[in-house]
């Protein structure tokens, strides 16, 4: 097989993947490092145009083409570009799915074409789907394999080469499956750093308390997991694992400091296993296989695999540590909307929560800020009801840790009759005692009981 040949044969550009498009159409592609940006941007240069749906999440970048009005953009999970595209008015819609359900939609709405960013071509002719396997990897290769479809590339030779799991595929896929290719060379997303406010940096340090040596951990991105995982670098305590939907620089700095072992967790071990990353090029470099400093402790693997509760329960003292809005006195979350207005998505919270909390000696953590300022006045994050038309993300039944700035609380065991009242006790000190008496009432009314804090 000359594979030098079957590429060139693959290779297409940008104006001939142009003449691949429809003026109706079915597109899907990656989320944020994994997106095919040039191919996304090219697209504005498309002359007939009808309609056109995308399927996508976590855009990278305001492409054009998704302003025109003929296009219509559904995201799985918005970040700032769909909030911004929603606000204008634009044809942007919210698709409620968890995370490891994006391989069901694409699978049963099959759209015409799926396209993703890949590495460049090994010598035996394969390209890494890199730091973006999640609902990448699965959907790209059923549309490659699929007659009637189209698996389009956008190869670009900045994404790193990332092995995954033999027996799901290895994170790759050979060139003789792809329908189309463009090359491209140019650089990989990055999150700018943030520096922590003043109330993330306690909540980071009441959340490194609830850590013990040895624990599988998962967190996602943003001031709090970046300053846990300072925190932890920083402490005697090691031989972490790591089961995490997304890694990002918190994670690089826990590798650097040789916390992250994997050696107890039971469920690959030896083995950090990721679905996407999402951080700083030093991140990136890391993880290249090409560079020589991963060595196949890193490894990615589709989300529907990594975000499955049941493997995650399979980790030994697995730890989840998430983030939400708020939270009522019976202990529902809000994480993913402010009220009726989608914030970002279901993404994989619950399936973490669920995991830790099954696993051996797991426990999950809801990091949770007491008050938040809106139009100069301040409004707690700790509520008697959630706000009418608030989305729950996870439900009260699998809360363990709920963790503010002032303090954690362990609600596994406790009845709703008292779950105001450990509530209570986080929240910020300005609202306490209006809860107390919200807290009285609720029992006075629902629980008829002189048992509950009379």
């Amino acid at each position: 097989m000359d594979i030098q040949k079957i590429y060139q044969d693959k290779k297409r550009s940008p104006e001939e993947f142009l003449k691949m498009i429809r003026p109706k159409d079915y597109l899907s592609t990656s989320i944020a490092a994994g997106q095919p940006r040039a191919l996304l941007n090219q697209l504005s240069n498309l002359t007939q145009v009808e309609d056109i749906k995308i399927f996508t999440g976590l855009l990278a970048f305001p492409y054009p083409f998704l302003a025109n009005p003929k296009v219509n953009t559904v995201s799985g999970y918005y970040g700032p570009v769909e909030r911004m595209m929603n606000e204008a008015g634009m044809n942007m819609a919210y698709m409620p799915l968890p995370f490891r359900a994006f391989e069901n939609y694409v699978e049963k709405f099959k759209p015409r074409i799926v396209m993703t960013t890949l590495s460049s071509m090994d010598e035996e002719g394969y390209l890494s789907f890199g730091v973006d396997s999640e609902a990448a990897y699965i959907p790209f290769c059923d549309a490659a394999r699929d007659p009637e479809r189209l698996a389009i590339a956008e190869v670009n030779p900045k994404m790193p080469w990332v092995h995954g799991i033999p027996e799901l595929g290895d994170n790759k896929i050979h060139i003789s499956e792809l329908s189309a290719l463009v090359e491209v060379e140019s650089t990989m997303l990055e999150i700018p750093p943030t520096e922590s406010s003043e109330v993330e940096i306690k909540i980071a340090g009441h959340v490194a308390e609830l850590i013990h040596d040895g624990d599988t951990l998962q967190f996602g991105i943003g001031g709090i997991p970046n300053e846990v995982a300072n925190i932890l670098a920083k402490t005697d305590m090691g031989d972490f694992g790591v089961h995490s939907e997304l890694i990002s620089d918190g994670f690089l700095t826990l590798m650097e400091s040789g916390k992250i072992s994997n050696r107890h967790k039971g469920f690959h071990p030896y083995q950090s296993l990721f679905a996407f990353a999402l951080g700083s090029q030093k991140l990136y470099d890391f993880l290249d296989e090409r560079k020589d400093k991963n060595r196949g402790r890193v490894i990615a693997a589709p989300v529907s695999y990594v975000n499955n509760p049941g493997l995650i329960s399979r980790n030994k003292n697995m730890v989840s540590i998430n983030s939400g809005f708020l939270i009522d006195l019976a202990g529902q979350v809000c994480s993913e909307s402010i009220g009726e207005k989608q914030y970002s998505g279901v993404g994989g919270q619950l399936a973490f929560v669920e995991g830790a909390f099954y696993s051996p000696g797991g426990r999950n953590i809801l990091c949770i800020k007491s008050s938040v300022k809106h139009d100069g006045k301040v409004f707690s994050n700790i509520v008697n009801h959630t706000p009418p038309g608030s989305i729950v993300s996870t439900p009260r039944h699998y809360i363990q840790y709920v963790v503010t700035e002032y303090g954690s609380v362990d609600l596994f065991g406790v009845s709703d009759e008292d779950r105001p009242w450990a509530l209570i006790e986080i929240a910020h000190p300005d609202f306490r005692e209006e809860l107390r008496s919200q807290a009285k009432e609720r029992n006075r009314l629902h629980y008829h009981s002189r048992l509950y804090h009379d």
